[in-house]
Protein backbone atom coordinates (compact mmCIF):
# COMPACT_ATOMS: atom_id res chain seq x y z
CA UNK A 1 0.00 0.00 0.00
CA UNK A 2 1.60 3.71 -0.89
CA UNK A 3 0.28 6.90 -0.18
CA UNK A 4 1.77 9.77 -1.83
CA UNK A 5 1.19 13.38 -1.52
CA UNK A 6 1.70 16.53 -3.63
CA UNK A 7 1.71 20.41 -2.10
CA UNK A 8 1.50 24.29 -3.57
CA UNK A 9 1.87 26.64 -2.24
CA UNK A 10 1.18 29.82 -4.58
CA UNK A 11 3.78 33.04 -4.55
CA UNK A 12 1.09 35.06 -7.02
CA UNK A 13 -2.46 34.32 -6.05
CA UNK A 14 -3.61 37.00 -8.89
CA UNK A 15 -2.55 35.96 -11.96
CA UNK A 16 -3.98 33.10 -14.04
CA UNK A 17 -2.07 30.83 -15.81
CA UNK A 18 -3.09 29.11 -18.92
CA UNK A 19 -2.26 25.71 -17.82
CA UNK A 20 -4.98 25.97 -14.94
CA UNK A 21 -5.38 27.12 -11.09
CA UNK A 22 -1.97 24.99 -9.99
CA UNK A 23 0.58 24.02 -13.13
CA UNK A 24 2.73 22.03 -10.39
CA UNK A 25 0.07 19.62 -9.27
CA UNK A 26 -1.36 19.31 -13.09
CA UNK A 27 2.45 17.77 -13.96
CA UNK A 28 2.25 15.73 -10.82
CA UNK A 29 -0.82 14.61 -11.55
CA UNK A 30 -0.21 13.97 -15.70
CA UNK A 31 2.97 11.71 -14.51
CA UNK A 32 0.45 9.63 -12.12
CA UNK A 33 -1.47 9.07 -15.15
CA UNK A 34 1.43 7.62 -17.32
CA UNK A 35 0.34 3.82 -18.33
CA UNK A 36 -3.23 3.78 -17.28
CA UNK A 37 -5.54 1.51 -19.10
CA UNK A 38 -8.14 2.91 -17.97
CA UNK A 39 -9.82 6.27 -16.46
CA UNK A 40 -12.61 7.52 -14.27
CA UNK A 41 -12.80 10.81 -13.57
CA UNK A 42 -15.21 12.86 -11.64
CA UNK A 43 -14.44 16.73 -11.54
CA UNK A 44 -17.02 19.61 -10.77
CA UNK A 45 -14.93 21.89 -13.26
CA UNK A 46 -13.58 19.99 -16.20
CA UNK A 47 -12.06 22.39 -18.54
CA UNK A 48 -8.57 22.41 -18.22
CA UNK A 49 -7.10 21.60 -21.81
CA UNK A 50 -3.67 20.35 -20.90
CA UNK A 51 -5.01 17.36 -18.79
CA UNK A 52 -7.56 16.92 -21.71
CA UNK A 53 -4.73 16.95 -24.01
CA UNK A 54 -3.61 13.94 -21.70
CA UNK A 55 -6.08 11.71 -21.83
CA UNK A 56 -6.44 11.99 -25.64
CA UNK A 57 -3.08 11.00 -25.61
CA UNK A 58 -3.57 8.28 -23.37
CA UNK A 59 -6.88 6.84 -25.11
CA UNK A 60 -4.81 6.52 -28.32
CA UNK A 61 -2.90 4.34 -26.68
CA UNK A 62 -5.73 2.41 -26.25
CA UNK A 63 -6.51 3.99 -22.37
CA UNK A 64 -10.55 3.81 -21.84
CA UNK A 65 -12.11 7.43 -20.30
CA UNK A 66 -14.64 8.10 -18.73
CA UNK A 67 -15.58 11.48 -17.54
CA UNK A 68 -18.45 12.98 -14.99
CA UNK A 69 -18.91 16.70 -14.96
CA UNK A 70 -21.65 18.97 -14.84
CA UNK A 71 -23.67 20.94 -17.44
CA UNK A 72 -21.94 23.71 -18.94
CA UNK A 73 -24.63 25.97 -17.32
CA UNK A 74 -22.62 25.60 -13.79
CA UNK A 75 -19.33 27.10 -15.81
CA UNK A 76 -19.22 31.23 -15.87
CA UNK A 77 -19.01 33.06 -18.98
CA UNK A 78 -17.23 36.01 -17.31
CA UNK A 79 -14.19 37.02 -19.17
CA UNK A 80 -10.97 36.96 -17.43
CA UNK A 81 -7.05 37.61 -18.68
CA UNK A 82 -5.07 34.38 -18.97
CA UNK A 83 -1.48 34.79 -18.58
CA UNK A 84 0.47 32.78 -21.74
CA UNK A 85 4.33 32.37 -19.63
CA UNK A 86 5.75 31.29 -22.90
CA UNK A 87 5.02 33.50 -24.89
CA UNK A 88 4.52 36.12 -21.62
CA UNK A 89 1.57 37.38 -22.67
CA UNK A 90 -2.19 37.66 -21.56
CA UNK A 91 -5.37 37.25 -23.73
CA UNK A 92 -9.49 37.50 -22.46
CA UNK A 93 -11.15 33.77 -22.00
CA UNK A 94 -13.52 32.09 -19.36
CA UNK A 95 -14.08 29.15 -17.82
CA UNK A 96 -17.39 28.37 -19.59
CA UNK A 97 -15.14 28.86 -23.52
CA UNK A 98 -12.80 25.88 -23.00
CA UNK A 99 -15.49 23.69 -21.07
CA UNK A 100 -17.64 24.23 -23.93
CA UNK A 101 -14.61 23.35 -26.22
CA UNK A 102 -13.19 19.88 -24.25
CA UNK A 103 -17.20 18.61 -24.25
CA UNK A 104 -17.32 19.86 -28.22
CA UNK A 105 -14.39 17.61 -29.12
CA UNK A 106 -15.70 14.76 -26.95
CA UNK A 107 -19.20 15.09 -28.54
CA UNK A 108 -17.21 15.10 -31.97
CA UNK A 109 -15.88 11.69 -31.08
CA UNK A 110 -12.39 12.58 -32.36
CA UNK A 111 -10.88 10.20 -29.93
CA UNK A 112 -13.55 7.51 -29.23
CA UNK A 113 -11.81 5.96 -25.96
CA UNK A 114 -13.09 9.08 -24.35
CA UNK A 115 -16.91 9.72 -22.97
CA UNK A 116 -18.43 12.37 -21.35
CA UNK A 117 -21.22 11.60 -18.88
CA UNK A 118 -23.31 14.83 -16.85
CA UNK A 119 -24.84 14.73 -13.39
CA UNK A 120 -26.90 17.35 -13.33
CA UNK A 121 -28.43 17.11 -9.85
CA UNK A 122 -28.71 20.53 -8.31
CA UNK A 123 -30.10 20.99 -4.41
CA UNK A 124 -30.98 23.63 -2.50
CA UNK A 125 -32.15 23.57 1.37
CA UNK A 126 -34.58 26.58 1.02
CA UNK A 127 -36.28 28.58 -1.62
CA UNK A 128 -34.08 29.58 -4.26
CA UNK A 129 -35.19 32.26 -7.53
CA UNK A 130 -33.66 30.18 -10.29
CA UNK A 131 -31.39 31.59 -12.21
CA UNK A 132 -30.13 29.30 -15.33
CA UNK A 133 -26.13 29.60 -14.79
CA UNK A 134 -26.15 30.21 -11.70
CA UNK A 135 -27.67 26.32 -10.11
CA UNK A 136 -25.75 24.96 -7.26
CA UNK A 137 -24.96 21.41 -8.61
CA UNK A 138 -24.18 18.92 -5.69
CA UNK A 139 -21.26 17.19 -7.67
CA UNK A 140 -17.92 19.33 -6.17
CA UNK A 141 -15.57 16.60 -5.49
CA UNK A 142 -12.30 16.14 -7.52
CA UNK A 143 -11.47 12.67 -7.74
CA UNK A 144 -10.00 10.06 -10.05
CA UNK A 145 -10.06 5.75 -10.47
CA UNK A 146 -7.19 4.91 -12.16
CA UNK A 147 -6.23 1.11 -13.42
CA UNK A 148 -2.74 0.58 -14.26
CA UNK A 149 -1.19 -1.30 -17.18
CA UNK A 150 0.58 -3.54 -14.72
CA UNK A 151 -2.80 -4.24 -12.64
CA UNK A 152 -2.01 -1.70 -9.85
CA UNK A 153 -4.82 0.65 -9.03
CA UNK A 154 -4.75 4.32 -7.68
CA UNK A 155 -7.42 6.28 -5.88
CA UNK A 156 -6.88 9.96 -6.64
CA UNK A 157 -8.27 13.59 -4.69
CA UNK A 158 -7.61 17.08 -5.26
CA UNK A 159 -8.77 20.11 -3.46
CA UNK A 160 -8.63 21.33 -6.78
CA UNK A 161 -10.29 21.16 -10.06
CA UNK A 162 -7.13 22.38 -11.40
CA UNK A 163 -9.73 24.75 -13.82
CA UNK A 164 -8.68 27.20 -16.62
CA UNK A 165 -9.74 30.26 -15.53
CA UNK A 166 -9.12 29.82 -11.88
CA UNK A 167 -6.81 31.74 -9.93
CA UNK A 168 -3.66 30.25 -8.32
CA UNK A 169 -4.63 28.23 -4.08
CA UNK A 170 -2.61 26.32 -2.33
CA UNK A 171 -3.78 22.44 -2.70
CA UNK A 172 -3.16 19.29 -2.45
CA UNK A 173 -2.94 15.73 -3.95
CA UNK A 174 -3.28 12.56 -2.81
CA UNK A 175 -2.37 9.33 -4.53
CA UNK A 176 -3.46 5.78 -2.73
CA UNK A 177 -2.25 3.49 -4.37
CA UNK A 178 -3.40 -0.39 -3.92
CA UNK A 179 -5.57 -0.16 -0.85
CA UNK A 180 -8.01 -2.22 -1.26
CA UNK A 181 -11.01 -0.39 1.18
CA UNK A 182 -10.30 2.59 -1.16
CA UNK A 183 -10.59 0.80 -4.12
CA UNK A 184 -13.84 -0.61 -3.44
CA UNK A 185 -15.42 2.75 -2.29
CA UNK A 186 -13.64 4.67 -5.72
CA UNK A 187 -15.57 1.21 -7.90
CA UNK A 188 -18.83 2.03 -5.92
CA UNK A 189 -18.79 5.69 -6.52
CA UNK A 190 -18.01 5.41 -9.90
CA UNK A 191 -20.64 2.94 -10.75
CA UNK A 192 -23.59 4.59 -8.77
CA UNK A 193 -22.21 8.27 -10.18
CA UNK A 194 -22.63 6.50 -13.75
CA UNK A 195 -26.05 4.89 -13.05
CA UNK A 196 -27.26 8.12 -12.29
CA UNK A 197 -25.39 10.65 -15.19
CA UNK A 198 -26.44 11.24 -18.22
CA UNK A 199 -25.06 10.95 -21.68
CA UNK A 200 -24.31 14.35 -24.09
CA UNK A 201 -27.34 12.92 -26.16
CA UNK A 202 -29.37 12.02 -23.39
CA UNK A 203 -28.58 15.76 -21.48
CA UNK A 204 -29.64 17.33 -24.62
CA UNK A 205 -33.29 15.26 -24.62
CA UNK A 206 -33.86 15.92 -21.10
CA UNK A 207 -33.20 19.76 -21.28
CA UNK A 208 -35.21 20.21 -23.96
CA UNK A 209 -38.70 19.76 -21.70
CA UNK A 210 -37.00 19.98 -18.04
CA UNK A 211 -35.34 22.19 -15.84
CA UNK A 212 -31.39 21.01 -14.15
CA UNK A 213 -33.47 21.40 -11.04
CA UNK A 214 -36.00 18.75 -12.24
CA UNK A 215 -33.42 15.56 -12.28
CA UNK A 216 -34.27 13.12 -9.30
CA UNK A 217 -31.93 10.95 -7.99
CA UNK A 218 -32.64 8.25 -4.87
CA UNK A 219 -30.28 6.75 -3.11
CA UNK A 220 -28.86 3.17 -2.91
CA UNK A 221 -27.72 2.08 0.24
CA UNK A 222 -23.90 0.52 1.28
CA UNK A 223 -22.75 -1.14 4.35
CA UNK A 224 -20.01 0.45 5.38
CA UNK A 225 -17.71 -1.76 6.41
CA UNK A 226 -16.58 -2.29 2.70
CA UNK A 227 -15.27 0.84 2.65
CA UNK A 228 -13.49 1.01 5.87
CA UNK A 229 -11.48 4.03 6.23
CA UNK A 230 -12.83 5.70 2.48
CA UNK A 231 -16.15 6.95 2.02
CA UNK A 232 -18.19 9.49 -0.26
CA UNK A 233 -21.30 11.64 0.55
CA UNK A 234 -23.07 11.57 -2.45
CA UNK A 235 -27.18 11.74 -2.67
CA UNK A 236 -27.26 8.57 -4.19
CA UNK A 237 -25.61 6.92 -1.16
CA UNK A 238 -26.82 6.23 2.20
CA UNK A 239 -24.97 3.53 4.39
CA UNK A 240 -26.75 0.95 7.04
CA UNK A 241 -29.76 3.30 6.07
CA UNK A 242 -28.42 6.65 7.20
CA UNK A 243 -27.49 10.02 4.82
CA UNK A 244 -24.46 9.56 3.65
CA UNK A 245 -23.10 12.94 4.64
CA UNK A 246 -24.35 12.37 8.18
CA UNK A 247 -22.15 9.21 8.54
CA UNK A 248 -19.89 10.74 7.50
CA UNK A 249 -19.65 13.53 9.42
CA UNK A 250 -20.06 11.25 12.57
CA UNK A 251 -16.60 9.58 11.00
CA UNK A 252 -14.92 13.19 11.57
CA UNK A 253 -16.03 13.61 14.49
CA UNK A 254 -15.39 10.36 16.28
CA UNK A 255 -11.76 10.64 14.67
CA UNK A 256 -11.35 13.98 15.83
CA UNK A 257 -12.56 13.27 19.21
CA UNK A 258 -9.63 10.60 19.03
CA UNK A 259 -7.10 13.03 19.52
CA UNK A 260 -4.10 12.88 22.02
CA UNK A 261 -2.30 15.81 21.71
CA UNK A 262 -3.01 17.59 18.57
CA UNK A 263 -5.69 18.97 15.74
CA UNK A 264 -4.77 20.83 12.92
CA UNK A 265 -7.43 22.13 10.64
CA UNK A 266 -7.09 23.71 7.40
CA UNK A 267 -10.00 24.22 5.18
CA UNK A 268 -11.32 26.79 2.82
CA UNK A 269 -13.81 27.47 4.96
CA UNK A 270 -14.90 26.04 8.45
CA UNK A 271 -18.30 27.21 9.86
CA UNK A 272 -20.73 24.26 10.30
CA UNK A 273 -21.93 25.94 12.62
CA UNK A 274 -25.61 26.45 13.60
CA UNK A 275 -26.64 23.69 10.62
CA UNK A 276 -29.48 24.23 7.69
CA UNK A 277 -30.22 20.63 8.31
CA UNK A 278 -30.89 20.35 12.32
CA UNK A 279 -30.45 16.47 11.91
CA UNK A 280 -26.91 17.40 11.51
CA UNK A 281 -24.10 17.73 14.27
CA UNK A 282 -20.99 20.30 13.88
CA UNK A 283 -17.45 19.06 13.59
CA UNK A 284 -16.62 22.78 14.88
CA UNK A 285 -18.15 22.50 18.31
CA UNK A 286 -16.93 18.65 18.30
CA UNK A 287 -13.16 20.86 18.97
CA UNK A 288 -14.83 22.42 22.03
CA UNK A 289 -16.19 19.48 23.53
CA UNK A 290 -12.78 17.91 22.60
CA UNK A 291 -10.81 21.22 24.43
CA UNK A 292 -12.99 21.13 27.64
CA UNK A 293 -12.63 17.58 28.11
CA UNK A 294 -8.35 17.65 27.01
CA UNK A 295 -7.27 20.96 28.38
CA UNK A 296 -3.74 20.69 27.40
CA UNK A 297 -4.24 19.68 23.46
CA UNK A 298 -3.22 22.04 20.91
CA UNK A 299 -6.19 22.97 18.38
CA UNK A 300 -5.09 25.10 15.08
CA UNK A 301 -7.43 26.50 12.86
CA UNK A 302 -6.63 27.54 9.34
CA UNK A 303 -8.64 29.19 6.63
CA UNK A 304 -9.30 31.36 3.67
CA UNK A 305 -12.52 33.39 4.71
CA UNK A 306 -13.59 35.79 6.87
CA UNK A 307 -17.40 36.90 7.52
CA UNK A 308 -17.31 39.82 5.09
CA UNK A 309 -15.96 37.54 2.41
CA UNK A 310 -19.06 35.29 2.63
CA UNK A 311 -22.96 34.94 2.05
CA UNK A 312 -23.04 33.05 4.83
CA UNK A 313 -21.15 35.56 7.08
CA UNK A 314 -23.22 35.32 9.84
CA UNK A 315 -21.90 32.45 10.94
CA UNK A 316 -18.66 32.80 9.85
CA UNK A 317 -18.37 35.53 12.77
CA UNK A 318 -19.99 33.06 14.87
CA UNK A 319 -17.61 30.40 14.50
CA UNK A 320 -14.50 32.89 14.90
CA UNK A 321 -15.45 33.80 18.36
CA UNK A 322 -16.80 30.15 19.27
CA UNK A 323 -13.29 29.13 18.53
CA UNK A 324 -12.04 32.50 20.63
CA UNK A 325 -14.21 30.90 23.32
CA UNK A 326 -12.13 27.18 23.27
CA UNK A 327 -8.84 27.68 25.80
CA UNK A 328 -5.61 27.94 23.82
CA UNK A 329 -7.18 27.06 20.17
CA UNK A 330 -5.41 29.58 17.48
CA UNK A 331 -7.31 30.39 14.71
CA UNK A 332 -5.37 32.24 11.41
CA UNK A 333 -6.79 33.10 7.31
CA UNK A 334 -4.87 33.43 4.69
CA UNK A 335 -6.89 34.95 2.18
CA UNK A 336 -7.28 34.24 -0.55
CA UNK A 337 -4.45 31.39 -0.83
CA UNK A 338 -6.09 28.40 1.42
CA UNK A 339 -8.27 25.91 -0.83
CA UNK A 340 -6.67 22.60 1.19
CA UNK A 341 -9.38 20.79 2.87
CA UNK A 342 -7.95 18.51 5.34
CA UNK A 343 -7.52 17.59 9.30
CA UNK A 344 -4.40 16.53 11.18
CA UNK A 345 -5.10 14.54 14.49
CA UNK A 346 -2.41 13.45 16.04
CA UNK A 347 -0.01 11.32 13.58
CA UNK A 348 -3.62 10.00 11.49
CA UNK A 349 -4.83 12.52 9.04
CA UNK A 350 -8.25 12.90 6.89
CA UNK A 351 -8.43 14.55 3.73
CA UNK A 352 -11.34 15.19 1.91
CA UNK A 353 -12.49 17.16 -1.15
CA UNK A 354 -15.18 19.14 0.79
CA UNK A 355 -15.15 22.51 3.08
CA UNK A 356 -16.89 22.34 6.25
CA UNK A 357 -19.93 24.23 6.09
CA UNK A 358 -23.52 24.12 6.41
CA UNK A 359 -24.61 22.54 3.70
CA UNK A 360 -21.89 20.19 3.75
CA UNK A 361 -23.16 17.91 5.98
CA UNK A 362 -26.73 18.41 5.48
CA UNK A 363 -28.78 15.35 4.37
CA UNK A 364 -32.29 15.18 3.38
CA UNK A 365 -34.29 12.68 1.75
CA UNK A 366 -36.61 13.64 0.21
CA UNK A 367 -36.36 17.38 0.73
CA UNK A 368 -38.66 19.30 -1.03
CA UNK A 369 -36.46 22.13 -2.89
CA UNK A 370 -38.62 25.16 -3.67
CA UNK A 371 -37.48 27.27 -7.29
CA UNK A 372 -39.32 30.05 -8.07
CA UNK A 373 -39.02 30.85 -12.28
CA UNK A 374 -40.92 33.36 -13.59
CA UNK A 375 -43.41 34.09 -10.24
CA UNK A 376 -43.77 30.71 -10.24
CA UNK A 377 -42.83 28.40 -7.18
CA UNK A 378 -41.70 25.07 -8.41
CA UNK A 379 -41.61 21.91 -5.24
CA UNK A 380 -39.16 19.04 -6.39
CA UNK A 381 -38.95 16.06 -3.83
CA UNK A 382 -35.47 15.28 -4.35
CA UNK A 383 -32.38 14.13 -1.83
CA UNK A 384 -29.99 17.18 -0.41
CA UNK A 385 -26.30 16.47 -0.31
CA UNK A 386 -23.60 17.34 -1.37
CA UNK A 387 -20.73 14.98 -3.35
CA UNK A 388 -17.12 14.49 -1.74
CA UNK A 389 -14.47 12.25 -1.07
CA UNK A 390 -13.24 11.64 2.42
CA UNK A 391 -10.15 9.47 3.41
CA UNK A 392 -9.23 8.65 6.69
CA UNK A 393 -5.55 7.70 7.16
CA UNK A 394 -3.30 6.03 10.00
CA UNK A 395 0.66 7.33 8.36
CA UNK A 396 2.99 8.74 10.24
CA UNK A 397 4.83 10.00 6.99
CA UNK A 398 1.88 11.10 5.32
CA UNK A 399 0.55 12.85 8.28
CA UNK A 400 4.06 14.82 8.70
CA UNK A 401 3.60 15.67 5.18
CA UNK A 402 0.53 17.06 5.90
CA UNK A 403 1.59 18.65 8.79
CA UNK A 404 4.81 20.52 6.96
CA UNK A 405 2.67 21.79 4.64
CA UNK A 406 0.01 22.94 6.99
CA UNK A 407 3.18 24.69 9.06
CA UNK A 408 4.21 26.64 5.51
CA UNK A 409 0.99 27.85 5.26
CA UNK A 410 0.45 28.79 8.85
CA UNK A 411 3.58 30.59 8.54
CA UNK A 412 2.54 33.27 6.40
CA UNK A 413 -0.83 33.24 7.51
CA UNK A 414 -2.82 35.90 9.62
CA UNK A 415 -4.03 35.69 13.65
CA UNK A 416 -8.04 36.15 14.10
Amino acid sequence: MKYRAYFDVPIDTVTKNMRGSSPYLLERLIEELDNAVDIKLSFFLYNNPFLHEKLEQLSDEGCLVHIYSIPLNGYTKQSVQIHNPIKNRSFPSSKYKYAEKIYRRIEEKLYPNIKLSLFPHTYVWYKQLFSRGKEAYSLHNKSMLVEMRDGSTKCISLSSNLAFADPPHSDNLLVVENERYATNMFRTYFDLLDRHSLSLAEYKEFSLSKYDFEYQVKPTDLDPDNYYGCYYTAPFITYNGQGSNHFVQGKIIDFIKSAKQKIYVCSQHFMDIDPFDKAARSVLTSLGELADMSPLMEIKVLKQTRANNQAQGKRTHIAEEYIKRIKDAEQRYLSPTVHDKFIIVDDKIIVMTANITPTQFAWGYPHAMKYAVNNEVHIVENCFSEINSFHFIEDIELAENYKAHFQTLWAISNEI
